[in-house]
C-alpha cells in the first residue's frame, strides 16, 4: 500500500543557514527519508520557488531581526501543522542576542553607516512570537538529532530531547582533563545534551549553545555561578552566559 508523504518545509529567517547545511550534510540519509516519508515543499538552499501549499512539518531556523522575518514566521505558523525551531538562534536568540546585553543603538551604529532604515528589535527566541511544537537547539544543530526527529514525526510522535547535561556524554567529565577540574569555565553541567559533547571531545569547553538544563529550584545555575565567581571575573562570566542568549533563559543578572 502506498503511503501518503507529508509536506516538509525548511525555512530560514535571518541566519547563517548553518543548520540547513547540517541537513544537507546528511546526504543520502536525508534523501532516503524524503523518498519514503516526505515531499520537500520548500527549502531555499536547493530550490528557487517555494511550494504554496500547507505544510505538515515546517523547520525554521534563524532569528526575527527584520519585519520580513516576523511576517514569514507568522505565515509559517499559520501554514504548518508542526513547527520546529532549529538551532540556537531560533531556540535561544543565539549570537544576534548579544546586542540585547549592550546599548542596541550603539551596536547597530557599529555595523551600519546609515541606520535610518535598519530594523533594530530586541532579539527573542521564536517561541516568544508563535507557538513552537518542538525545539532542536545547537549551533549548529546535530544532524542525527534532526533526522531522528523527522523520523518520529513521520510516525506521529514528537521527539523528546533527553533532559540531562552535556557532562553525561563528555569523556572528560571524570578525568583530570575536565575543564572545571582545571579551574576553567564550562557550561557542560548546566547545558542540555544531545550534541554528544562535541566541543569537549575536541578540547573546547561547552558554551551552552543548546540552552540551559534547569532544575526546579534553579540551584544548579546558582551553584555553577558561585563556582565561576571563584575562578573568573564578572565580565568573563557575563560573556560566556551571553554568547548564545543563555543568560535570559536562566534569568541571570550580572549583579549576582
Amino acid at each position: 500500500m502506498k503511503t501518503t508523504k507529508q509536506n516538509l518545509a525548511i525555512i530560514s529567517l535571518t541566519a547563517c543557514e548553518g543548520c540547513q547545511v547540517v541537513i544537507l550534510d546528511l546526504g543520502k540519509k536525508f534523501l532516503d527519508l524524503l523518498k519514503k516519508k516526505y515531499k520537500l515543499a520548500e527549502m531555499s538552499l536547493i530550490e528557487d520557488e517555494p511550494d504554496k501549499q500547507k505544510y505538515d512539518v515546517c523547520i525554521i531556523e534563524g532569528t526575527v531581526i527584520t519585519k520580513q522575518d516576523k511576517e514569514r514566521l507568522l505565515k509559517a505558523r499559520k501554514k504548518s501543522k508542526i513547527l520546529i525551531a532549529l538551532g540556537a538562534c531560533a531556540c535561544l536568540g543565539g549570537i544576534p542576542e548579544i546586542k540585547n546585553y549592550t546599548d542596541k543603538y550603539q551596536a547597530v551604529k557599529y555595523v551600519y553607516q546609515n541606520i535610518k532604515k535598519i530594523d533594530n528589535p530586541e532579539i527573542k527566541p521564536l517561541r516568544e512570537f508563535v507557538k513552537i511544537d518542538l525545539e532542536i537547539p545547537g549551533c549548529p544543530s546535530t544532524g542525527s538529532e534532526i533526522l531522528e526527529a523527522l523520523k518520529q514525526l513521520s510516525c506521529g510522535r514528537i521527539y523528546k530531547i533527553p533532559k540531562r547535561p552535556v557532562c553525561y556524554d563528555c569523556p572528560l567529565a571524570t578525568t583530570l582533563d575536565c575543564f572545571l577540574q582545571k579551574n576553567e569555565l564550562c557550561l557542560g553541567p548546566v547545558s542540555i545534551t544531545g550534541c554528544n559533547a562535541v566541543c569537549p571531545r575536541n578540547n573546547y569547553r561547552c558554551e551552552g549553545c543548546r540552552g540551559p538544563l534547569l532544575d526546579k529550584s534553579g540551584n544548579n545555575i546558582k551553584n555553577i555561578l558561585k563556582l565561576f565567581k571563584q575562578r573568573a571575573g564578572q565580565r568573563e562570566i557575563d560573556l560566556l552566559f551571553q554568547k548564545f542568549g543563555f543568560q535570559d533563559d536562566v534569568k541571570f543578572e550580572s549583579k549576582i
